[in-house]
């Protein structure tokens, strides 16, 4: 398999992206209930991810934007793995893009299905994105090797306010046109020019996505999908998923002993952070609140005609169980909770959906074969493992991880590098200049008479023994090796002192805009 990287530093592939292949194999759990709602819900969600891609396509040719005749990658469950990845349906960045690339890099090369889970279960502004904003008071703006030439980070949106993903607006036609008119300058005046062509076409399709009514969730897949970025996958929102029968019993079977789920996640939880030396409560997840009546559950419960969401609680009340969330009741059971008792909540557009370390729980057991998580979420689901382990009693399914940065000034952060590693070495610099002839951190001028300076010491200090050994005094030898080391000191000062002053020049704003991994996709179009 064979896996571009070029474009992108820092890549962080675990296990290396040759070994994903083996992990791609067609997955049956060592539980009958289980693995039977797992064949059941891979099959739907097969289905149901290819009519949301149609529907996709549908809201492109509505905003009369060219539909992508790639064909999806998708197949028969019984006879080919899937691997799946996701995230919130934000503007992707580098390293998102990174994952989904890389996924559908794997599922093209090994015939698997791919589907990509937009959580649109989570909250915020999923229009949010960072543009640099060229820098008044920097006198060489338009030098891009300079850092501090470098624009201040700032930070905008395509969307109408913060809410549920699911519910996020995007900002009229008209707002979107000027708001990409005004990146592209931005652009032209941080030395960016070649990039603003593709943002002025980003917005403009943003402005008829939102002439179509669009979603910003839609809005973000479809653009991104146009470009390439996981545009083969198919695609589905957790909201979608959550109203499977298959999802309804997976969270029937936990709502009916809730209290056993609650103490047996906080106590695997608690052996998590101690066997790996976390002292902080809140990581990988906070503990369930737990009181003699009552527990905390990693579910929300999502009210979507109030677009709201609040974390579920379970009341108990001898044989009956109330489920709640900031305060009130939003259903109650006698007797056992089935998976058929819940949808009527459905009918009034009332949810419970699975949150934190319940996402990839619930995604990996029940439809995937292979897992692709960022970084952030390879660190926490290795607590996932385990709690599938102590819980459902089976082996889970694997996960990978995908990492990478990609930045827009790549030369101005490599200069930042170079000049904060000058910095942090200095006086081993001016005082050890030997132990790093072998880099290139020095010039070739000053290198050759530091090279001459050292040798001229490294002599000086052999005369100085043989003195010290004969008897003799050496206060003439000390003086010209002190004057040695003086003239490399200030040979290394003057060499470098001029470029760390620009250094201490930045701003912190400065700096953030040089190092920002964040920059959306349609900043390197």
């Amino acid at each position: 398999m064979t896996l571009v990287t070029s474009k992108y530093s820092n890549v962080r592939l675990a296990p290396p992206f040759d070994e994903w292949a083996d992990l791609l194999t067609i997955y049956s759990l060592d539980n009958s209930r289980l693995d039977a709602l797992r064949i059941a819900a891979r099959k739907r969600l097969v289905s149901a991810a290819e009519n949301y891609v149609l529907r996709l396509h549908t809201l492109t040719d509505d905003a009369d934007l060219p539909v992508s005749k790639a064909p999806v990658l998708t197949g028969q469950t019984a006879e080919q793995p899937i691997v799946v990845t996701g995230h919130q349906p934000v503007v992707f960045h580098s390293g998102l893009t990174f994952k989904y690339e890389t996924t559908e890099q794997l599922a093209v090369d090994s015939g698997a299905i791919a589907v990509a889970v937009a959580i649109d279960t989570d909250s915020g502004d999923a229009g949010q994105f960072s543009y640099p904003q060229a820098d008044a008071g920097a006198p060489d703006a338009a030098a891009e090797s300079s850092p501090s030439a470098l624009a201040t980070l700032e930070i905008d949106s395509l969307a109408c306010s913060n809410c549920l993903f699911a519910h996020g607006r995007l900002k009229s036609a008209n707002e979107l046109q000027k708001l990409g008119e005004l990146i592209a300058r931005q652009l032209k005046d941080v030395s960016l020019t070649e990039r603003a062509p593709g943002v002025v076409r980003t917005f403009q399709g943003l402005a008829q996505l939102s002439a179509a009514k669009a979603s910003v969730a839609e809005a973000n897949a479809i653009l991104r999908r146009q470009h390439g970025i996981g545009g083969r996958m198919l695609e589905l929102p957790l909201s979608a998923i959550s109203a499977f029968p298959e999802m309804l019993a997976f969270t029937a079977d936990i709502l009916k002993q809730a209290r056993r789920f609650a103490a047996a996640y906080n106590s695997s939880l608690e052996v998590y952070r101690d066997e790996n030396g976390i002292r902080n409560t809140a990581n990988p997840f906070p503990n369930l609140k737990m009181t003699d009546k009552s527990c905390e559950l990693p579910f929300w419960a999502i009210n979507h005609d109030r677009k709201t969401r609040h974390v579920l609680e379970v009341q108990f009340e001898g044989n009956v169980t109330r489920l709640t969330a900031n305060g009130h009741t939003i259903d109650s059971f006698t007797g056992s909770i089935t998976a058929e008792s819940l949808e009527p909540m459905l009918l009034q557009n009332i949810q419970i959906v699975p949150r934190g370390a319940l996402v990839t729980a619930s995604l990996r057991l029940l439809f995937s074969d292979l897992f692709v998580h960022g970084t952030g979420g390879g660190r926490y689901d290795r607590f996932t493992d385990e709690f599938i382990r102590t819980w459902w009693n089976v082996e889970p399914p694997p996960f990978s991880v995908a990492s990478a940065s990609r930045y827009l000034f790549v030369k101005g952060k490599l200069e930042l590098e170079r000049l904060d590693a000058i910095q942090n070495q200095l006086r081993d610099l001016q005082y050890n200049p030997q132990r790093h002839f072998d880099s290139s951190v020095f010039s070739e001028d000053l290198k050759s008479r530091l090279v001459q300076l050292c040798e001229s010491k490294a002599a000086a200090v052999e005369k100085m023994k043989l003195a010290h050994a004969s008897g003799q005094s050496a206060r003439q030898v000390g003086t010209a090796i002190q004057a040695i080391t003086n003239q490399v000191r200030d040979e290394v000062s003057a060499e470098f002192e001029p470029q760390l002053r620009r250094l201490t020049s930045l701003s912190a704003e400065q700096r953030d805009a040089t190092n920002c991994r964040t920059y959306p996709w349609f900043m390197f179009s």
